[in-house]
């Protein structure tokens, strides 16, 4: 986006302050710098060349969470997002800053470097040189650490084709993402268990690289244009039918600046969608599930899924539309501010005393994982497809 293309944008907005009362930061900080409308306007005072870089505007842009609940208030229907990825990448660029954080982003982002950290880290924590780590003053590295206990040991799914169980000439792409194949690993193989029990044949490309999210929403827009241009080359050599995601995030980003023929579904869409006939039999739960919906996926199909559970009570958490505080990486970058808005939600699990809380973001789930721990509640955090393929008859 030029200058000219986001002042054009941004003067769409006419600073009404219907988006006020949805912004999660200005509700917890009480300033306009850091509500959409005062966002905006530091936006077009950067453009303009009426602020520099020591003007604070860097310290409002990056407490924003991107979680977009703005512009479902807007009446004038401003593309707040693209304003603000524009203006994190201007600053971002004539700062030239941000190495180290810019470092870790690559590490996350590859699943290879990201296994090897995964490693270093659990040799680490056996020789005990972690717990002497964690006591350095730094809140963000604790934040680090904390997460980090979520990192799996299972080995990484292989790239490669699974034949299906039944073959029925059905082929799909499945993208495992990257934070995700070492948080999120057992979904990956429930995923491809699921698929090819349903009769669908399903690739995983070895030239499939990270989606760019993380990279995009921190101001390095050429990096995640790589990473779109990367899968969109191993997209458009594929036999597959569909491409089929597990975290709403990649998703959003996939079907936004992907831009391939391919169709991009959800898993949980893709098994809602399915014939009556070939969807799985489900055992009955008898228990109460709570679905987060994250703000990656605000059209969500995951609470008609789970209402195929026999017996199983489904309801949404209380205030989905409020950010949980995850947001990528703004739990590393935000630690105070991302735990405020979390303990929030932990509070309305504490009312509504769910037995599972589940969510189709893997930032969300490492967030509840985390904070549902410490509060000592005995609440499962698990993704919707985990569910249902816990309850499927023949598991």
């Amino acid at each position: 986006m030029t200058p000219e293309q986001l002042l054009n944008e941004a003067d769409r907005c006419v600073k009404c302050g219907l988006c006020l009362p949805e912004c999660p930061t200005y509700q917890v900080l009480s300033n306009e710098a850091d509500s959409p409308r005062g966002r905006i306007s530091l936006m077009q005072a950067l453009a303009k060349g009426e602020l520099d870089l020591n003007s604070q505007i860097e310290t409002h842009l990056d407490r924003c969470l991107g979680c977009r609940a703005c512009e479902s208030a807007c009446p004038s229907g401003v593309k707040y997002s693209l304003l603000l990825d524009a203006s994190r990448t201007t600053i971002t660029n004539r700062s030239n800053g941000k190495p180290i954080f810019h470092w870790l982003l690559n590490q996350l982002a590859n699943p290879k470097r990201l296994d090897h950290l995964n490693q270093i880290y659990h040799a680490l924590q056996r020789t005990g040189l972690l717990a002497i780590i964690a006591k350095l003053p730094s809140s963000k590295l604790k934040r680090l650490l904390v997460l980090a206990k979520q990192l799996t040991r299972a080995a990484p799914t292989e790239a490669g084709l699974y034949p299906a169980d039944l073959p029925k000439g059905r082929l799909v792409q499945l993208f495992t993402g990257c934070v995700a194949t070492q948080v999120e690993q057992p979904l990956i193989q429930t995923s491809l268990t699921l698929l090819r029990s349903l009769g669908y044949a399903v690739e995983i490309p070895a030239t499939q690289v990270c989606c760019g999210a993380m990279h995009r929403h921190n101001g390095f827009e050429t990096a995640a244009e790589n990473y779109c241009t990367a899968n969109r080359m191993q997209t458009d050599k594929s036999l597959a039918q569909t491409m089929i995601t597990l975290a709403s995030a990649c998703q959003l980003e996939l079907v936004e600046h992907h831009a391939s023929a391919l169709p991009i579904v959800s898993l949980t869409e893709f098994l809602l969608k399915l014939p009556a006939n070939e969807f799985p039999p489900l055992k009955p739960y008898a228990g109460r599930v709570a679905l987060h919906i994250p703000c990656s996926a605000r059209n969500d199909y995951s609470f008609e899924l789970l209402q195929k559970i026999p017996q199983a009570e489904i309801i949404e958490l209380p205030d989905n539309k409020t950010c949980c505080g995850a947001a990528g990486s703004y739990m590393l970058t935000h630690p105070a501010l991302s735990i405020s808005l979390g303990k929030a939600k932990i509070e309305q699990l504490k009312a509504c005393r769910p037995d599972i809380l589940a969510t189709s973001n893997t930032g969300c789930a490492m967030q509840f994982r985390q904070l549902v721990e410490e509060a000592g509640l005995p609440i499962q955090v698990m993704h919707p497809v985990d569910l249902i393929n816990r309850q499927r008859v023949n598991e």
